[in-house]
């Protein structure tokens, strides 16, 4: 009879958190629920840290960026049980406290400004090669002021949706309706590509 087995059952045993890759955000977090463990704490941010990070920062500077996203993570070990899976996605939820708590601190330090931009429900086209112009050299810090002067609204939609967010998940996070999402990314990403269009 092999060990093999035996002993893994026994060292998972022992360390309950070894194989932490293999659970779900949700799953992690109701662990950390139970055991209160920092190590739990620390899968979820090596899933979702950096990505939460780069987010922020395309609507903030880097200190306010980290700052929030630091209490963002905060928000999750202080009142884990405020997560509900049956409402959304962890990852959605962590976004949605990382926006909200942005948002707080530019209202808190007067750099709130929500720019009134006309909406209209249009269709969202595919517009996969929207950024294709950035493979030539030189576009990057073309496409950063770019993106900085979009209005918060749409540049916040598109950086969702570029992090991977699906429109309903988006639409979650802000508290939109999910055809004003789908304008907002439509319209932005119409503004940064004729924007790059005209340096290129």
């Amino acid at each position: 009879m092999s060990l093999a087995n035996p002993l893994k059952n026994w060292w998972q045993s022992k360390n309950p958190f070894s194989s932490a890759t293999n659970l779900s955000d949700a799953e992690l977090l109701l662990q950390y629920i139970h055991s209160q463990h920092p190590d739990i704490i620390e899968a979820l941010i090596s899933r979702h840290g950096d990505a939460l990070y780069h987010f922020l920062i395309t609507l903030a500077d880097a200190v306010l960026a980290e700052d929030v996203s630091q209490h963002t993570w905060l928000k999750v070990i202080e009142k884990p049980t405020a997560y509900q899976s049956k409402t959304a996605k962890f990852r959605t939820w962590l976004f949605t406290l990382g926006r909200n708590g942005l948002i707080d601190e530019l209202r808190r330090l007067a750099r709130w400004d929500w720019q009134p931009i006309e909406e209209h429900e249009e269709a969202l086209t595919d517009q996969a090669d929207t950024f294709s112009v950035l493979e030539r050299e030189g576009l990057q810090q073309a496409f950063d002021d770019a993106l900085t002067a979009l209005p918060f609204p749409q540049r916040e939609a598109l950086m969702l949706q570029l992090e991977g967010f699906a429109l309903e998940d988006i639409s979650l996070i802000t508290g939109d309706g999910f055809e004003t999402i789908k304008s907002r990314i439509r319209f932005a990403r119409k503004t940064l590509k004729e924007r790059l269009e005209v340096i290129a």
